[in-house]
């Protein structure tokens, strides 16, 4: 026996030594492999894809994780040389050099229809449960609060919390053995870490007692935790004995092999020790070593040379302004840097951004606690706003928080004692305090303080703000900060051991010992099918993001109160009161009363003075490269865990998909992408800035800079006897001036901590990390300064790296300059002439910016024509341009990009000669065309003697065009148009405005509009309504899951039928039931780069929280609910235009990294140097032709037809026909045979749908069967859908239109010039807001915290309608116009139409056009 130990030892020492001497040692950098895996949902794949292992090292503290996909493993698909490094701080003279992650990541795969993704999980309903007092709703909640409670050590909650998911889900074994795993791998981390005793006897009874209680069998995770807590805590005999107990269970359930890739239980040395132990007749699985060389702390190296820092004029404000920031950011200094924790193989720049990323919260803290003590020293109270600091009322308000919030968990842990049954507050605190208590209090108390004043800031400080969506973004905020902080504490705590390791200081643990090189050697897991993530933490509920959040706010609005003095109009004394600064009460918002937060107006007067000061950034730029992705969690930020991709909605399908996606490798080329934009490197441009910053001083209105004082006139409001149209005039004239106001505050506020960001890296390299929405499309993490914002940010902008101009470099740069003027529809030659004839005006411009002629103000783009400016005038003074070291991103930009990829889509040679295309002598421009026509129109019409046309003849430009032009392709409807036009019309006709005829005006300009879009791009209408159509079908669809459901209720035996008759005619059941047929198909499909799309467009349930503060209802997303047909209809063309703009922008980026070109992009703009801008135009090129040369449309059906295969949807006929009548004859036979339920009520029209898609699936079953019989059945069988084939059913199809007026250049029939006062109302509905976004870009900042919460967290208040001046009886519809439908016309109406069920088709794809792609390769202006 010894001698078998003996020989397993040796051929294990063996393997580990010959894989430690076959690695070159490099000092890469380790934090990617510390970062969890992470894992939301168990599904089952269908798919065979191989597996590409997306491996971490840390053995970190154990949690559960449940896989989305579990396919075959095979050895990875590449191979990772010796020298490649998976990420390299440092500073580098050369271009990018090709990510070696992927060979030819350039190109595209070739399609393999076998390989799409599909999750079947999705489709089924999500577990839900009512506990008694509406305390937690469902299993995912009970999941988050098991984990916290774990992760506080609140053990008799969390063994209760496991005892409810034990009763409720005794239907999903597999989620309830991940939940034992999770509360198991906690109380061994305890007993390893902490030496709790107390958890011995519970471990040793894990499987035997408690599982087995819950008829639970243990899994390889399982195994590996007992044999983890055996050979950690157990020593000489007793170890060896349950050692082997539990390796010889492991053998019984054939999990050996498992067992032994559980790397992130086991480590090598546990494995050591087991095969002393143990004979292991399971070889062990290859291991992938990577080298880590610990380098000496920071503060042990050399000082760095005195280095005098230079002064940067500061923006003029009170208070510290952003000193946090600079307190930050003091790590640029040669002295802090040593200063700095090092940490194994980083350098400097690492040591500094992961430095940079910790001490946001710190540093302000510090800058509070120095105004409060200032104030203290100057006898003045915190809460005295006279002295216009809010710093020392954040130290005050913080402290006071932090003592409430401690208050708040002592409480709770002593109500947790108490018997009997809790009050309603009681529940609530002992629901929300295990998460309070993830934090220390200061850190929740500084989160909640800065968290509420960045919120309201964002919305506009003197706005009011609905409280539910309040507490769910501070709710959400909370949960960002444990993530990012207990990452952090992971990681210090590795490194801590690993050095005490490498020192010869300790060696137990999950930490391997060292060598004696002082390096030490971490393996991640192979590719190995055992091995696989386990490090998971449920996410937080939008219920525990609504409680907590409103727990906090609560104790916030107790505490922040300030000292207002008011003057005693009778005594005249000045009187000082005690005031609350957060304002709760109810508004009403269409319709309802909801509860609202606003500040009070005297810390708004404060605001406005210092409005950057409370903001603290957590995502600012980087100053080191970007970690590069690796999976869903892993990339960007050191230290802060970001998404890859923005979940819009709270979709869990997205994240589903994504994950299953990133797991089996399918994201890598994507993955590489991203990085490209993240590795650019940037500056800050000091001229413009220096222009910038005296420009902001001043206060006055330059370019996009706001003034900060604008005067607005007195508006008299009308008389009592004023008619409702004169006080809806009013009304509008304030709310227009009310929001212009809060804009320019907003915008102000914006602005100004762009510009404290932008003067604090003036001397800095920086970087800014990329993720990607739903689509593909990539944009910047940090919100403030990056490539996307507006004119005066991208003005501020240079590439770090600088090329030599050159002789092209040079004519592209004038190009530019003309461009951002815009001088952009002439030639290029003529447009590189333009800066020469106005060469003056550019020297004018950089020598006197804002006291010479300001030509650079007229420019379309001022702050980036200034920036040009400069960087002309500096080459051509430099003894020769075509040497000077240009760093000024030069842009090329598509010709209304979303009409490009139509018209290759559709081959329209037209509509490709309007889009750059088809080459030319000189640039086509699709919104001067349609201009063009427009005005034509409007001309004849004024010559027939139209009033309303001769107040627009010649008054209507390319600008008033542009926006709809460009956003029609996107789907915008008709009265969106009309809201675009609007605004457009009454920024440059104001007369118009003054007459009251804006929205006539624009009604007839949109009409106009359309009908020359449909003039010019006829043949896109085709691809368009095919897409919509196939939209219609899927989202009108039932799956298969679901249709298994409904025949299982329909067609029990008669016994099951005699026995469950009681428990099937209950309500829950009958609701179940019914609530099984709805329509739960998103739609979903796979870009050219691999990318699953899941359009997030649902009806969301909503769940009331009852609160202290009030009762709100927030929604909870759910693959369970239905989604919305309209949203999944007419966002379907715009999104799938937007996957493809963003495939082109990707495989443009990979190809620019290839071959070395500084690259970055905003959607359809692409920047590179000057001089590198023909090659960049070529491979743009080349990359749309290698895109469009296959057929994406063509890739699409086929995808639909696969993934939607099995499904039916609900079709419509006329019944006044054959098959009409064919079909209504057969229902009539059915109602005689009993089977059909009668009525025509929603209730049992539902009922109906149910048993006839009952009996098409009955009928599927029984063809299908091996028995002779069945299939006679079935073939003998009718439904409706073998009448519709009988009768040739196709003729008779209602195919809606599918997109109706949202198509290109369709005008609705009904679109009449409206009465101007319920047109107005039409135009601000929020409809009319959602589909106008469709096409909008993305603003970072308004997407990063409390934005979009309109459709996740709705506040359903008491159903009170506001008067409204210009309310009337009668209906309106979207254009305005009053209308009246008879009863008797709708159901007749309805009486035509008839439903079926049919088995999911798609209409044949529309035939291409014969426009060549290929000719694109000669088109000098496809991008200019």
């Amino acid at each position: 026996m010894l001698r078998t130990r003996a020989t397993a030892s040796s051929r294990y020492a063996l393997s580990y030594a010959e894989q430690a001497a076959g690695r070159i040692q490099l000092p890469w950098l380790c934090p990617v492999l510390a970062q969890p895996h992470h894992s939301e949902r168990h599904h089952r794949t269908i798919t065979t894809r191989p597996t590409i292992s997306r491996s971490k090292t840390l053995p970190a503290p154990v949690t559960q994780s449940r896989h989305l996909a579990s396919p075959a493993a095979v050895p990875d698909s590449f191979d990772r040389g010796d020298d490649y490094i998976p990420f390299a701080y440092r500073h580098s003279d050369h271009s990018l050099t090709r990510d070696p992650r992927l060979p030819q990541n350039a190109d595209l795969s070739p399609f393999d229809l076998s390989q799409i993704l599909m999750l079947d999980a999705a489709e089924l309903p999500e577990d839900s449960i009512d506990t008694h007092g509406g305390a937690i709703r469902n299993i995912d909640e009970i999941e988050a609060t098991l984990d916290a409670c774990l992760q506080v050590h609140r053990w008799d909650r969390a063994f209760a919390l496991l005892s409810q998911l034990s009763l409720f889900c005794q239907h999903n074994p597999v989620r309830l053995r991940n939940s034992f795993n999770r509360v198991l791998a906690a109380l061994v981390d305890d007993l390893i870490w902490n030496r709790n005793g107390e958890h011995e006897k519970r471990i040793n009874e894990w499987i035997e007692v408690h599982m087995r209680k819950a008829d639970l069998e243990p899994d390889a995770h399982t195994f590996a935790l007992k044999l983890k807590a055996a050979l950690e805590t157990l020593i000489g005999s007793k170890r060896d004995r349950t050692v082997r107990r539990y390796w010889d269970m492991t053998k019984r359930y054939a999990l050996e092999s498992r067992v032994l890739g559980m790397r992130e239980v086991l480590d090598d040395r546990d494995l050591g020790r087991l095969s002393e132990i143990c004979t292991l007749d399971v070889a062990t699985p290859r291991l992938e070593s990577t080298t880590i060389t610990f380098r000496p702390d920071a503060s042990a190296l050399p000082e760095a040379s005195d280095k005098e820092e230079a002064h940067i004029r500061e923006t003029e404000q009170k208070g510290l302004g952003l000193s946090s920031l600079r307190q930050s950011l003091s790590l640029f200094s040669e002295q802090t840097r040593n200063a700095t924790d090092s940490t194994p193989t980083e350098d400097h720049l690492a040591q500094r951004q992961r430095r940079l990323e910790r001490d946001a919260i710190q540093s302000a803290l510090d800058r509070w606690k120095t105004e409060f003590q200032k104030r203290a020293r100057m006898g003045v109270m915190p809460t005295d706003l006279a002295y216009g600091e809010i710093g020392a009322l954040l130290w005050q308000w913080h402290e006071m928080l932090a003592e409430k919030i401690r208050h708040e968990i002592k409480l709770a842990r002593e109500e947790d004692l108490l018997p009997g049954t809790k009050t309603a507050q009681q529940k609530l605190r002992a629901e929300c305090t295990p998460f309070l208590e993830l934090l220390q209090p200061e850190h929740v108390a500084a989160i909640t303080s800065i968290a509420l004043m960045q919120i309201m800031s964002k919305f506009g400080a003197t706005k009011s703000i609905k409280l539910v969506k309040l507490v769910t973004a501070l709710g959400q905020l909370l949960e960002h900060e444990y993530n990012a902080t207990t990452t952090n504490q992971r990681k210090s705590a590795f490194y801590k051991a690993a050095r005490k390791a490498a020192k010869g200081q300790g060696g137990l643990g999950p930490f391997l010992e060292a060598a004696e090189s002082m390096e030490t050697h971490l393996y991640r897991r192979s590719s190995h099918h055992a091995a696989k993530p386990f490090m998971y933490s449920p996410g937080w509920t939008k219920a525990i993001h609504g409680k907590i959040g409103a727990v906090l706010c609560e104790l916030m609005f107790d505490t922040a109160k300030i000292t207002v003095r008011r003057l005693d109009p009778t005594t005249g004394a000045m009187l000082s009161m005690p005031q609350p600064v957060f304002l709760h009460s109810t508004a009403y918002s269409n319709g309802k009363r909801v509860g609202v937060v606003s500040l009070h107006e005297d810390f708004v007067k404060i605001l406005v003075t210092q409005p950057a000061e409370h903001l603290i950034a957590k995502q600012l730029p980087m100053v080191c490269p970007p970690k590069p992705w690796k999976s869903f969690r892993d990339g960007g930020y050191l230290e802060s865990k970001q998404p890859f991709l923005r979940i819009k909605h709270n979709e869990t399908a997205q994240k589903d998909y994504a994950i299953a996606a990133a797991s089996r490798g399918d994201l890598d080329q994507l993955f590489a992408g991203v990085d490209v934009l993240g590795q650019t490197g940037w500056r800050i441009n000091k001229n413009v800035f220096t222009v910038m910053l005296e420009a902001w001083n001043s206060g006055e209105e330059v370019a996009n800079l706001p003034p900060l004082n604008k005067v607005f006139p007195d508006i008299d409001r009308p008389g009592e006897n004023a008619s409702p149209r004169d006080r809806w005039e009013w009304f509008s004239k304030m709310r227009a001036v009310d929001n212009e106001k809060s804009g320019l505050h907003s915008n102000r506020c914006f602005q100004n901590f762009q510009m404290e960001i932008a003067k604090a890296y003036l001397d800095e390299t920086f970087y800014l990390p990329h993720n990607i929405d739903f689509r593909g499309r990539a944009y910047p993490i940090p919100p403030y300064l990056n490539q996307m914002g507006a004119d005066n940010c991208r003005g501020l902008l240079l590439f770090d790296k600088g090329r030599e101009l050159g002789a092209e470099g040079l004519r592209w740069l004038k190009i530019h300059l003309s461009n951002v003027y815009g001088y952009d529809k002439a030639s290029l030659s003529d447009r590189a002439q333009f800066p020469m004839d106005h060469l003056s005006d550019i020297y004018d411009s950089v020598r006197n910016p804002l006291s010479g002629r300001r030509w650079w103000l007229g420019a379309e783009d001022p702050w980036q024509c200034l920036a040009t400016c400069f960087e002309l005038t500096n080459a051509l003074d430099s003894p020769d341009p075509s040497k000077f070291m240009s760093r000024l991103p030069i842009h090329q930009d598509g010709s209304c990009n979303g009409l490009q990829h139509y018209a290759a889509l559709g081959g329209d040679i037209a509509g490709a000669r309007q889009v750059n295309l088809e080459p030319g002598e000189k640039p086509a421009d699709v919104y001067t065309g349609v201009c063009e026509l427009v005005k034509a129109e409007i001309k004849e019409d004024a010559a027939n003697g139209d009033e309303l046309a001769k107040a627009l003849d010649g008054r209507v430009t390319r600008k008033v065009v542009k926006q709809t032009v460009m956003t029609n392709v996107y789907g915008v409807t008709f009265l969106g148009a009309i809201r675009q036009v609007r605004k457009q019309v009454e920024s440059l006709i104001p007369e118009i405005e003054a007459a009251g005829q804006s929205g006539k005006a624009a009604t007839y300009i949109a009409r106009k509009i359309f009908k020359g879009l449909g003039a010019l791009f006829s043949g896109a209408h085709e691809i368009q309504y095919w897409l919509g159509d196939c939209a219609n079908r899927i989202s009108s669809s039932i799956s298969p899951a679901q249709q298994e459901k409904i025949y299982e209720d329909v067609f029990l035996s008669k016994h099951e039928a005699k026995a469950s008759a009681g428990a099937r005619r209950t309500n829950t059941k009958g609701k179940e039931v019914l609530e099984s047929g709805t329509f739960r198909s998103p739609v979903i499909w796979t870009t050219p780069l691999k990318l699953p799309v899941v359009q997030p467009y649902r009806i969301n349930k909503g769940q009331r929280i009852r609160t202290n503060l009030q009762s709100i209802m927030l929604a909870q997303p759910s693959a369970a609910d239905s989604v919305n047909k309209r949203k999944q209809l007419q966002a379907f063309p715009p999104n799938f235009i937007h996957s493809l703009d963003a495939t082109h922008m990707i495989l443009s980026a990979l190809k620019a990294n290839e071959v070395g070109l500084s690259f970055s992009a905003v959607h359809d703009s692409f920047w590179t140097h000057a001089a590198d801008v023909d090659t960049l135009n070529v491979l743009l090129r080349d990359a749309f032709i290698r895109m469009h040369s296959d057929d994406i449309v063509g890739r699409l059906a086929a995808e639909f037809n696969k993934r939607y295969d099995g499904h039916y949807y609900l079709a419509q006929i006329n019944r006044n026909n054959a098959l009409g009548r064919a079909i209504a004859s057969y229902r009539r036979e059915l109602v005689k045979a009993g089977v059909y339920p009668k009525g025509s009520g929603a209730k049992a029209v539902q009922q109906q749908r149910h048993v006839e898609l009952a009996r098409e699936v009955r009928k599927k079953k029984l063809m299908a069967s091996e028995d002779p019989a069945e299939r006679q059945e079935g073939q003998e069988m009718i439904t409706a859908a073998t009448l519709y084939e009988k009768h040739n059913g196709d003729r008779y199809l209602s195919t809606r239109d599918s997109l109706g007026e949202t198509a290109i250049g369709m005008v609705p029939e009904s679109a009449e010039i409206a009465d101007e006062g319920v047109l107005d109302k039409a135009l601000n509905s929020s409809e009319v807001a959602s589909d106008i976004d469709l096409a909008g870009t993305l603003d970072p900042l308004r997407d990063s915290v409390a934005n979009d919460h309109d459709e996740d967290a709705v506040d359903a208040g008491d159903h009170h309608s506001a008067s409204d001046p210009s309310s009337s009886s009668h209906d309106i519809n979207v254009f305005g116009q009053k209308v009246r439908k008879p009863k008797e016309q709708n159901k007749q109406g309805q009486n035509h139409q008839m439903w079926l069920w049919l088995p999911i088709k798609f209409r044949p794809v529309p035939q291409k056009g014969d426009f060549d792609v290929k000719r694109l390769k000669d088109s000098v202006y496809f991008f200019s």
